[in-house]
């Protein structure tokens, strides 16, 4: 088949991440995929970059732009310029959809946008919507035109064929706007299994970074206030009074980094707290493997998050907050514990329950990689996805959808 992947990302992190594993997924299947991004933007080489997040980042080319859009435009006129990327769209997606006239469009859903499925409805092509986020729930910069954002969700969910939800909140927040609920499916994000083929890459990292003979805590992303990793350094301060050989290793960078540091400072942690910086992509899998128990601390009621797929992966036992995308993924005291959402005490006591069993983090971290693997794979959902595009199963209803039979591997 062919796919056309229209987005409007800006082709780094984690969102990059998602759309490069789906395509090569799709091509590894045999299929033919053609990626429309802004102008300057190529996620298939910019995935696991770190995103802007500074005025000092270096960006180059058309990038400088994005950049600047991103992190100096004031608020109102960065939703204008999500806007009049509608009237863009069709310079650069037309010629294609003429080109392909076989093409199903699967596009990534982003605020505002709604070109690429009026386009796709007026040439009678096969529409799958991808969707990660939603006007009404908080993003990073903010939004000020929600009424408009809502209104857009609800007419491009009503023309959609299929809408695919990374979580279950997501899904049913999309049926509340109008979509059909046989059209509404949950698939959640996933990982590259060919990533997560051997364990034991993290003993050596061990020993570099001075974690021998210690339990070590991790987490791996962008460090953002609202993951609330300054929590977790103060639960696991909390711990150390009862077993003083645990240290936390905390990899990636974001706004908070300087934060995380003062606080590490402030409980005397400075050596119990190990930050290495951003790491390159290929290195991830090596750096939870370094990791005993791999947390996160807090996230936002809707998404996905990539990490928790790949802490399951490298067979980490995981402790989350009791949020819908967890419960979506995670089943409690099976293949990982959560703690009441924002109940910090309650982390605390369901790390310390870790800490002090450790045949419990071997049992639930290897049900945990079984599970990923079984569930949810990037190959896995290519193939659901195929199947939806050519009529081969038919729309379910969103709570069989996650149920899918996938090949291990």
């Amino acid at each position: 088949m062919q796919f056309i992947y229209n987005h409007r990302t800006m082709g780094r992190s984690s969102q990059a991440m998602h759309i490069r594993s789906l395509v090569e997924a799709l091509k590894a299947d045999g299929h033919e995929v053609t990626v429309l991004s802004p102008p300057g933007v190529d996620p298939l080489k910019a995935a696991g970059m770190m995103p802007f997040l500074r005025k000092g980042d270096r960006a180059d080319g058309l990038q400088r732009i994005w950049k600047y859009i991103s992190c100096e435009c004031p608020q109102f006129a960065f939703e204008v310029f999500e806007l009049l990327y509608n009237l863009f769209l069709p310079f650069r997606l037309l010629p294609i959809l003429w080109r392909q006239p076989d093409a199903v469009l699967y596009e990534r859903h982003a605020y505002f946008m709604f070109m690429g499925v009026l386009l796709g409805k007026w040439l009678r092509r096969p529409v799958v919507l991808e969707v990660n986020e939603l006007a009404g729930f908080k993003r990073a910069r903010g939004l000020i035109m929600e009424r408009l954002a809502r209104r857009i969700d609800a007419w491009v969910f009503s023309r959609a064929s299929h809408i695919l939800c990374v979580s279950r909140v997501l899904a049913d927040e999309a049926q509340r706007r109008g979509a059909d609920g046989e059209r509404v499916h949950i698939l959640p994000n996933a990982i590259d299994a060919n990533r997560f083929q051997s364990l034991g890459p993290g003993q050596s990292l061990r020993a570099r970074l001075g974690l021998e003979g210690s339990i070590v805590i991790g987490h791996v992303g962008l460090f953002y206030s609202w993951d609330r990793l300054d929590v977790l350094i103060e639960a696991v301060k909390s711990i150390r009074t009862r077993h003083p050989g645990i240290k936390v290793l905390l990899v990636g960078d974001g706004p908070e980094m300087e934060n995380l540091k003062q606080t590490a400072c402030r409980l005397g942690m400075e050596s119990t707290v190990i930050l290495p910086g951003p790491v390159p992509r290929d290195d991830v899998p090596a750096y939870i493997d370094a990791m005993d128990i791999c947390v996160l601390p807090d996230s936002n009621a809707f998404g996905s998050p990539i990490a928790l797929f790949e802490f399951m992966a490298m067979g980490k036992p995981c402790v989350v907050p009791d949020l819908g995308p967890m419960r979506d993924v995670i089943d409690d005291n099976v293949t990982g514990i959560m703690f009441p959402h924002a109940d910090y005490d309650a982390l605390e006591m369901a790390l310390l329950r870790f800490v002090e069993d450790s045949a419990l983090r071997i049992q639930i971290g290897a049900r945990a990689r079984l599970t990923v693997f079984k569930r949810h794979t990037w190959a896995a959902n290519a193939r659901f996805i195929v199947q939806l595009a050519i009529g081969e199963r038919s729309a379910r209803p969103i709570a069989q959808v996650e149920q899918l039979d996938c090949d291990s591997h």
